[in-house]
């Protein structure tokens, strides 16, 4: 999975300048509070009144402005404390006027103006701007004279008169459709609206700005001062109707039939350098909410069937008669198509880099792989996926994500992450949005996070997947809901497998569940459903004080039945001896082992698949006994359907198991039961997560539960008090 090629993207340069934030007065402005009521068509004389305008500081147009014969000259430029924003007007307008600028101005009018947020730009005004700007000849990147700013360049062919002449200029804002004219000709044209459009915004400065540049009642229009003099005259404003029903330019068109994204992106082993990113061709953006719900089997029932290895007879068991899976409820197929990859610094759109399309086919899915190097550590990287029919050149999908490269090794950086475990689609507590977990993580913006496996339960109901065909419909359903997808396309993640969405309960090599044999589930999660990796396990610096190791506890088992002694194992020998000696050899401060499993527990005396039950207590012991020899460290776990801290007895080890994701998942064990061991209990959906600081003394690390809401339920230090 090599990259194969890349190339630096051209159209992106010359797109990084950066409005000043406003100032405090500016921003306790709510300029999109205005209702449709207060918007009033200027009359002939409005352009021309300084009372009309006011700066986006708060301060009268006249200290910068001088309004004389009606003429607006910007006759003290400050670099931004000059720019001139209107009254609230109509969203659907023609606008011309003329200008001329001095030699090395750079100038604007901007229009469907309002406010974002603070995460745009610090709630500055935005707006889709018509570019004015002192250029050298033959100029019509992005950044050019009558461009669509940042958007789209105009075209080569823009008669454009030079500094100290007049120009004509006219903006057409109908609808969804924008058109910028220069002296008489059409030189720039957009809809904003589908695929095109996205890309478009996805690789601007103005990616997040919802709805940017489409029309919303309250919207103002602005004279930008970036630098320079400039003159304005014979404005002419008019009043337009947007035909809803009149059809859009053909750039607007939006592809019926895919594909799409409808899994969103993913990506996993992340370190300073690399990271692999995944997506998937769908026949939808979307699940099928409203699909034929599956019939529903009892778990001995579905015992049974589990022996068969007649794919047909388990999805007739299943499937109503006459329905096909695409049809059922929470379906998100396939489709085959071609997909790029576009990724870039965040704050460096300028060393955009693409790759070549891939084409996906149903032999996998539909998924695609990009395996990314050279990166640079500690970044915040943009990533853009787009997607094509296999046969059309027509975009039909954009999809921006992006994640975080570890910093540097020797980098004092303040971490935080998060860990969670136990999900699947029938259990999930936030509806048709997905887990509640996800929308509460996304605010904390953690820098990574672990899922530590069962992300989903093949051998659960509604469908049990004992085919190929049903593992697959499973992923894409839990991936296709809204809240999950956004969450894990934009952030740094590490997927651990365990024993259900590998094969069933306390799975190892040589079984089967219907159709589908061990070797075949492993395949389906590493190297198709999930970024894959050569080995599945690792460990990642996460600056000076903080390493992560992450562990696959079943790849290598030995079986559960086998009798315990030297020779049974869950790691296997070579990530064993790799485990304890790379603990051995790191000198972060903190060192966090991520496991699919307990190591320490407790766990119920009925379990026989981990290292905390006696059926592995010989490779438990010499695991515990060799982390205890080592300082801080931590073993973080999945698996457990319950939260809780505790302390091995005998060597002081501290695990933490995350609980599951969802409150409808919480299970095994009962509430009030704590043992010896225990530091925290509390039998109830959530998550873990952790915050490493550096202080004026030692880094420390701090651990929380947290219910699925995000409130803190347990909070312990370490290095732990003497």
């Amino acid at each position: 999975m090599q990259l194969q090629s890349s190339i630096v993207l051209a159209w992106v340069l010359g797109i990084l300048a950066v409005g000043s934030p406003p100032s405090a007065c500016a921003e306790q402005e709510d300029a999109n509070a205005t209702a449709s009521s207060s918007a009033s068509t200027p009359n002939s004389d409005s352009f021309y009144s300084a009372d009309w305008w006011q700066t986006t500081g708060g301060q009268p147009a006249t200290e910068y402005w001088e309004f004389t014969d009606g003429e607006l000259h910007l006759q003290k430029p400050q670099g931004g404390k000059a720019t001139l924003v209107s009254p609230p007007l109509p969203p659907h307008f023609e606008l011309s006027w003329q200008w001329k600028i001095e030699d090395g101005c750079n100038t604007g009018l901007k229009y469907r103006v309002r406010r974002f947020g603070k995460s745009m730009f610090s709630n500055s005004y935005l707006g889709i701007e018509y570019q004015i700007i002192d250029e050298p000849p033959g100029s019509h990147s992005k950044g050019s004279t009558a461009s669509i700013y940042d958007l789209q360049g105009p075209s080569e062919s823009k008669t454009l008169h030079p500094p100290g002449q007049w120009n004509q200029s006219r903006v057409v804002a109908v609808g969804q459709q924008l058109k910028h004219y220069l002296n008489g000709e059409l030189v720039a044209e957009v809809v904003t609206q589908g695929p095109e459009w996205d890309l478009r915004m996805a690789m601007s400065k103005f990616y997040g700005a919802k709805d940017f540049g489409r029309p919303a009642d309250g919207d103002r229009i602005m004279l930008t001062d970036h630098g320079g003099k400039a003159v304005y005259k014979d404005f002419q404003f008019v009043v337009k109707q947007a035909d809803e029903k009149a059809p859009e330019s053909a750039l607007s068109s939006t592809p019926a039939d895919g594909p799409y994204l409808g899994n969103g992106i993913k990506n996993s082993w992340a370190d300073q350098s690399s990271i692999v990113i995944w997506t998937r061709t769908t026949e939808s953006p979307e699940l099928l909410s409203e699909g034929t719900k599956f019939i529903s089997l009892s778990t001995s029932k579905a015992g049974k069937l589990s022996k068969s290895t007649d794919e047909a007879e388990i999805h007739r068991a299943q499937i109503p008669e006459g329905k096909q899976l695409e049809e059922m409820f929470g379906a998100c197929p396939s489709q085959p198509g071609r997909v790029r990859l576009t990724y870039f610094p965040t704050k460096q759109r300028k060393n955009a880099v693409v790759t070549e399309w891939k084409t996906t086919t149903s032999e996998s899915d539909c998924t695609a792989q990009w395996k990314l190097e050279g990166l640079k550590p500690g970044t915040q990287y943009a990533v853009i996926v787009e997607a094509r029919s296999v046969d059309d050149d027509v975009t039909t999908a954009v999809l921006r994500g992006g994640f975080e490269t570890a910093p540097s090794k020797t980098k004092e950086q303040p971490i935080k992450f998060c860990i969670t475990t136990c999900h699947d689609f029938i259990r999930r507590d936030n509806g048709m949005q997905g887990h509640k977990i996800y929308p509460v993580m996304r605010q904390m913006n953690p820098d990574f996070i672990v899922h530590a496996g069962d992300i989903e339960y093949y051998d659960k109901p509604d469908p049990w997947a004992m085919t190929k065909p049903l593992m697959r419909f499973k992923w894409g359903r839990i991936f296709a809901l809204p809240t999950n997808r956004e969450f894990y396309s934009n952030t740094t993640s590490y997927f651990i497998k365990d024993d259900h969405d590998t094969l069933k309960n306390d799975c190892w090599v040589g079984q089967r569940y219907g159709t589908v044999s061990f070797k075949e589930g492993v395949e389906l999660f590493n190297n198709e459903q999930f970024p894959s990796h050569p080995k599945r396990y690792t460990s990642v610096r996460w600056g000076k004080a903080l390493e992560i190791w992450i562990l696959e506890g079943r790849d290598f088992r030995s079986p559960n039945s086998m009798k315990d002694g030297p020779e049974k194992s869950i790691l296997g020998a070579e990530q064993k001896a790799w485990l304890l000696q790379s603990l051995r050899e790191s000198d972060a401060t903190f060192k966090v082992i991520c496991s699919p499993t307990p190591i320490v527990g407790p766990d119920r005396k009925n379990k026989r698949d981990n290292h905390a039950n006696d059926i592995f207590e010989h490779e438990g012991n010499e695991i515990r006994e060799a982390l205890s020899e080592l300082e801080n460290v931590i073993v973080l776990c999945g698996d457990r359907h319950w939260q809780y801290a505790s302390t091995d007895p005998d060597t002081g080890l501290w695990e933490f198991g995350c609980g599951p994701g969802s409150e409808e998942h919480q299970l095994g064990w009962k509430e009030g039961d704590e043992r010896p061991m225990h530091r925290f209990l509390r039998v109830a959906g959530g998550f873990l997560s952790g915050r490493l600081s550096y202080g004026d003394g030692e880094p420390t690390l701090v651990l929380r539960h947290h219910t699925v809401t995000g409130e803190e339920v347990s909070r312990f230090k370490f290095p732990m008090a003497e």
